[in-house]
């Protein structure tokens, strides 16, 4: 166990200085026992830099008494807990003074029971002062975090258009303004170590990573905001250079290693405009960002405000549409799969330099495909399979990808497990499971290999037990929650779909307005 407090002890024989420092063994008790002073005033000397959390001290000393160390301490240095020693004749005169203040007295010659308790006393004291301290310091923080949530909120609802909305007064926070300015966006892929980074506290995760941003931006004039519709992108609004900017992208992606942080995408847009005109940049921004390479690495996008997005290659190409969906029409699944992953080159997309867009637009059009020719009423299993990869490409996952194209294959090639006795358990174990960790990322694919069971023969099971799919117990479980924390009114709306388990509140909405038939602020409006 580290040491955690520190002793001063004070007295002017040698054997009373050696007899405390031996009586106990202190790092036992978490406590650093400085070397022994001499006097009063080599204690007064030395606190400033060893800092003692106690001072034990004689009350005759020479130079400077023991009682009047203990009045400079109190007057100086009042957060010191002090405990005086002497002899029974001294008792009187030093009562006021440790009963003023909150000292212990220990009577000579001091024993290990009695020097414990009184050093137990002063523990608990340093004890609650640290949890009371700690409890005030978080009160301070949290204050500051909803503070710059809310300023966040205003700048959000600018990118969002909503201040251009006739008749609807809002305000902005009051900011150097800018007449030209350039902007940057930082966007975090793998949201799933956001949320371990900082227990799904989205305000202490949103303030950290904007002080941390506007330390590397060094530019006096400029705004950092988290857009609260997407706890993992962050926008920058500046005055610099296309080099500063650059440098300033350099920075951010040696700050936040992809071993520790994921991939980060940074989009810079070097074009001069003004604060008004952010949502029609953060439309440009978000089209070329997609135009990345997919893979697990740093990404800087210059962003030109054109139409590049159309001018990507069409990789799900009518042939391989077609080549595909004859093979599974023979139902040669193994012919079906080598087309996708070798011929097409799916298995090779983070090498081959296929963006974002074109991972995206393959994947989807083979899943359309398997769905459209599936006869045997899978397709809310698709839908889990498509949720899966759809979670992979956000994360810029080729295995998660991957992995569930291929279940897509088994579940057309009619794969499944033989009927046996412990599927109802292993079910209920899936089940129960989702109850506790439905604010996690889950997919079929995951479960299935958690609990051994073939994933299209588990949803199956599934919806039959629960009359639900995997996909929908998990939502449900979320829109309860959401709904639960919507009583407390000062859970904002976006902080509650973080919590529950997405990163996209614009999703959330959507998803909760198709459960409950309302948006959730109109539901809230409702309690």
């Amino acid at each position: 166990m580290g040491s955690k407090y520190k002793v001063l002890s004070a007295d002017d024989e040698l054997w009373s200085r050696e007899n405390i420092r031996r009586m106990l063994a202190w790092e036992d008790y978490s406590i650093d026992f400085l070397e022994p002073a001499c006097d009063g005033e080599e204690v007064l000397e030395r606190i400033p830099e060893e800092k003692p959390d106690i001072v034990i001290t004689d009350i005759n000393m020479p130079f400077l008494s023991g009682l009047e160390l203990l009045d400079k301490i109190h007057s100086e240095y009042p957060e010191i807990i002090t405990l005086a020693v002497s002899g029974y004749d001294d008792f009187q005169k030093v009562k006021g003074v440790f009963m003023a203040g909150g000292i212990d007295y220990l009577l000579k010659p001091v024993g290990k029971a009695q020097l414990v308790d009184s050093l137990s006393k002063a523990l608990k004291t340093l004890e609650e002062r640290e949890k009371e301290k700690a409890a005030t310091e978080d009160s301070r923080l949290r204050e500051s975090y909803v503070s710059s949530f809310l300023e966040d909120d205003e700048f959000s609802s600018l990118l969002n258009g909503k201040l251009f909305r006739p008749r609807k007064e809002s305000h902005v926070p009051s900011t150097n303004v800018f007449s030209e300015i350039s902007t940057i966006l930082v966007k975090f892929h793998d949201v799933e170590i956001l949320k371990q980074n900082y227990d799904r506290d989205v305000l202490r995760m949103s303030y950290d990573m904007k002080t941390k941003l506007r330390e590397l931006i060094d530019v006096e004039r400029s705004i950092v905001f988290n857009y609260t519709d997407k706890v993992n992108e962050f926008i920058i609004e500046l005055n610099a250079t296309p080099a500063k900017l650059r440098l300033i992208a350099d920075r951010i992606h040696a700050t936040f290693p992809i071993e520790m942080q994921g991939p980060v995408t940074i989009v810079i847009h070097d074009q001069a405009s003004s604060l008004d005109d952010i949502a029609t940049v953060y439309r440009e921004m978000i089209s070329e960002l997609v135009t990345r390479p997919f893979s697990r690495e740093h990404s800087i996008v210059a962003c030109s405000g054109g139409e590049r997005i159309m001018k990507l290659r069409d990789r799900y190409t009518d042939r391989i549409e077609l080549q595909i969906a004859g093979l599974l029409g023979k139902h040669d699944i193994s012919q079906a799969r080598n087309i996708i992953m070798e011929t097409a080159g799916l298995n090779r997309c983070d090498t081959a330099g296929w963006s974002l867009f074109e991972v995206t637009q393959f994947t989807t059009g083979v899943i359309n495909t398997i769905a459209e020719l599936d006869r045997d009423g899978n397709y809310r299993t698709y839908e889990e399979v498509q949720d899966a990869i759809n979670y992979g490409l956000r994360t810029l996952n080729k295995e998660i990808i991957l992995d569930n194209i291929e279940l897509a294959l088994q579940i057309a090639a009619g794969t499944g497990a033989s009927e046996n006795s412990s599927i109802d358990s292993q079910v209920e174990s899936v089940h129960d499971y989702i109850l506790e960790h439905f604010m996690d990322h889950l997919s079929l694919s995951d479960l299935a290999e958690q609990f051994y069971v073939e994933p299209s023969y588990l949803s199956k099971k599934f919806s039959q037990k629960y009359g639900e799919t995997i996909t929908a117990c998990i939502t449900r479980c979320r829109m309860d929650k959401a709904k639960e924390m919507m009583r407390d009114e000062s859970n904002k709306l976006e902080v509650i779909s973080f919590e529950v388990g997405y990163d996209d509140y614009n999703y959330f909405s959507r998803v909760f307005r198709r459960f409950e038939g309302v948006s959730p602020t109109e539901y809230r409006k409702k309690l």
